[in-house]
């Protein structure tokens, strides 16, 4: 290692990694790309973009609300768009609604207060030369009246609008003076930004942050790039915040999408790699046991069901660790099949990790396991941060108590949150991991338990994941690592379809209706929001203010309020309470969406339906329809878009998951498949799930760098989801 320090200002270490002595001048070169070096003089990609001359701390407050804090990390936060101000529209040839840029000499222009709406108003009129007079209007910036001069000629790029006494105008317009390289010229890009923080603020310190480019290292074999024909990542890093030419943009595009796309193969293929080095145990089939319990249950299995658990038990008898994902629509029965896995293990003498993603849906399948399991052979706990608990035991149960019987294997089956994979927990004999909503989790935090296992001497266990997330066939394949994938396409018999119907602003009465009329005969209603409270940006009903709405409106109704924000334990009481049938009323966001199970619930009443994925709005549509009743669901929008209501219809005529899910990919793309909550899928910024010609091409890589090239992996492995730098901080 080679180490200088440099003193004084704002510089900080300098390092440099040499890995072997036959290429020591090549690994130094390459030590040294990736250093850091800064002082007041000298920035570098760790500088903070507080201490950019020009930033003041209330801007840098606004980047750091973006996750935005050194000038890495802007290099790495990408523009959703480049504005294409070159082309020129006169204004004799405007029309309301366009997005435009026009050229146009001043001909007037003053400063007014505006106190109604208690802000200054700047008031200007061009012209062009083809005679077209434009108002233009900018709100609370009163200096542009002094600033721009009569007879100056302006660039100014907006969407064109009609003012009250009919005239054509821009309001707000990104304005630009012609200069010798004016942006005008050039595609501009568009960043994620937030309030108070303007696209040129953003702009700026991209400039600085691009002018480093060289400090950013390669991270793919030139054979690589060259057979896929993608761009440098310095060059592609410099076209996408400033590009040349939308060809250049679309390169640059394409080659970060796929360094997205290689990183999050390589975590999923270099986890299975190492998985496979380790034996499994062999659990065998209990055939005569599982039958009996199959026996006893009070409804028949589906043949999908049927196949499902047999490949499931088959896999469980091998040594090589099964990896294998259960994918079911709404309402096909996973949790009984993943049950029947469980109780298997048991009976074969091992433990069962059973996890999910929220507390909520942990303490769902507790309950359920608990009464489903007999009790003289499943002793079942249940682990999260609100507390431990313990199947047939009334009261808590202490740590040092739980976690003794966890090693000594007196309890066989844990019911978890992720907190499961904070926990140094210690296992007597850990054969079966089961993670549901399995997107949910990310490969490095499933990882951790299973090193654990390797680190104790331990068998690597069999791991099945479950979703109900509808991932088409090709996706799935992708997205986890090649598991062997299980599929349940067909509903337990019992199960009645739920009619639905979109619900536009004239037809609230009819909702308020059904709604008196399903609690005056003794039923349940959800009522969902996108929202927790109120966004005057956004327009859409939010679970507090509905929750306050309703209950002035029915003050006799019993009525609860649950939400993400409330603490966990609160969480589950108010659910408990729904379930056993203390609240007439539920109003929710999306945190009941998977797995709640309550029969007598029979009216869904999603509010602001037009936020919510196609997929997602028929996860939530099964919360109901779970008992014996008859049940339905309302799509309520205020929306009149045709294209919008459109995509409500489709949800209302289509039962099937996978359908739906198709459906919005075509209609949305990859990024709103799953909605604004269950995303669950990967945090990638450009890529989506509509490219899958990459896809391939980042398998194939992956597969071609584990088998040849292992060395590379930490490296092409970004230590961080936000950026992908990979740099060594040895």
């Amino acid at each position: 290692m080679l180490l200088l320090i440099l003193r004084g200002g704002q510089t900080v270490i300098l390092t440099a990694l040499l890995y072997q002595k036959s290429t020591k001048k090549t690994r130094l070169r390459q030590g040294l790309s990736r250093c850091f070096c800064y002082n007041t003089g000298m920035p570098s990609l760790l500088t903070p973009i507080k201490s950019l001359r020009g930033v003041r701390p209330e801007i840098a407050e606004k980047f750091t609300s973006l996750g935005l804090t050194t000038l890495q990390d802007a290099l790495f936060h990408f523009p959703i768009r480049h504005q294409d101000f070159r082309q020129r529209v006169s204004i004799d040839r405007l029309t309301v609604g366009q997005e435009v840029t026009v050229v146009g000499q001043i001909s007037s222009i003053k400063a007014r207060p505006a106190w109604r709406r208690r802000m200054n108003v700047t008031e200007a009129v061009v012209t062009d030369r083809t005679g077209g007079r434009l108002a233009v209007v900018w709100f609370n910036q009163p200096y542009l009246a002094t600033w721009f001069k009569i007879g100056q000629w302006l660039y100014l790029s907006g969407r064109v609008s009609r003012t009250k006494q009919g005239k054509l105008q821009l309001q707000n317009p990104f304005y630009e003076r012609p200069t010798a390289n004016p942006s005008h010229e050039k595609l501009v890009p568009v960043y994620p930004s937030t309030a108070g923080l303007s696209q040129w603020q953003i702009r700026r310190v991209m400039k600085q942050a691009v002018a480093l480019i060289s400090l950013v290292p390669e991270t793919l074999p030139a054979d690589i790039r060259q057979s896929l024909d993608l761009s440098e990542r310095a060059e592609a890093l410099r076209q996408i915040h400033f590009p040349t030419s939308p060809e250049a943009a679309a390169a640059a595009v394409r080659r970060l999408k796929f360094d997205e796309l290689l990183a999050w193969q390589l975590r999923w293929q270099h986890a299975a790699t190492l998985s496979q080095r380790h034996p499994a145990p062999t659990i065998p089939f209990r055939q005569a046991d599982i039958r009996a319990f199959v026996r006893q249950l009070p409804f028949p299995l589906t043949h999908d069901q049927r196949l499902a658990a047999w490949q499931i038990l088959q896999d469980l008898q091998r040594t090589e660790p099964m990896a294998r994902l259960l994918q079911g629509d709404v309402g096909s029965g996973k949790t009984l099949v993943a049950a029947m896995a469980a109780f298997n293990a048991v009976l074969g003498g091992w433990q069962v990790a059973w996890l999910a993603p929220t507390v909520v849906l942990a303490e769902q399948h507790w309950q359920t396991l608990s009464t489903l399991l007999p009790a003289e052979h499943a002793s079942v706990g249940f682990l999260s941060s609100s507390g431990l608990r313990l199947a047939g035991q009334r009261g808590p149960i202490s740590r040092s108590d739980f976690t003794a019987r966890l090693q000594s294997g007196t309890i066989n089956l844990v019911v978890a949150t992720h907190a499961l994979l904070a926990e140094t927990v210690g296992w007597h004999r850990l054969g079966l991991v089961i993670i549901d909503e399995q997107q949910r989790f990310g490969v490095q935090q499933r990882q951790q338990l299973l090193e654990r296992q390797i680190a104790a001497g331990q068998p690597m266990p069999h791991f099945l994941s479950l979703t109900a997330t509808p991932i088409p066939r090709t996706l799935a394949l992708f997205l986890t690592g090649q598991l062997s994938i299980s599929a349940l396409r067909h509903k337990p018999v019992g199960r009645q379809p739920i009619p639905t119907t979109v619900i536009g602003p004239a037809g609230r009465a009819q909702v308020d209706r059904v709604t008196t009329e399903t609690v005056g005969r003794g039923e349940q209603v959800f009522v969902i929001t996108p929202l927790i409270v109120e966004s005057d940006a956004l327009g859409v009903r939010a679970a507090t203010s509905e929750a306050e709405r309703l209950t002035a409106a029915w003050p006799k109704l019993r009525i609860g309020l649950l939400h993400g924000s409330l603490p966990a334990n609160e969480r589950l009481q108010i659910l408990q309470r729904f379930r056993q049938h203390q609240l007439d009323l539920l109003v929710s966001t999306t945190v009941i969406e998977v797995g709640i199970d309550v029969p007598n619930a029979t009216l869904m009443i999603i509010e602001g339906a037009e936020r919510f994925g196609l997929a997602q709005l028929h996860q939530l549509r099964g919360r109901v329809g779970r008992g014996s009743r008859p049940s339905r669901c309302f799509l309520v929008t205020d929306q009149t878009s045709e294209a919008m209501l459109d995509r409500l219809h489709r949800v209302a005529k289509i039962d099937d998951g996978y359908r739906l899910a198709e459906l919005d990919l075509e209609l949305r793309g990859g990024g709103d498949l799953y909605g604004l909550r269950q995303s669950g899928l990967p945090d990638w910024q450009l890529a989506t799930l509509l490219d899958t010609a990459l896809m391939e091409a980042a398998r194939l890589a992956a597969r071609d760098i584990i088998a040849h090239r292992s060395g590379l992996v930490p490296q092409l492995i970004p230590n961080s989801d936000h950026h992908g730098l990979a740099f060594h901080r040895e």
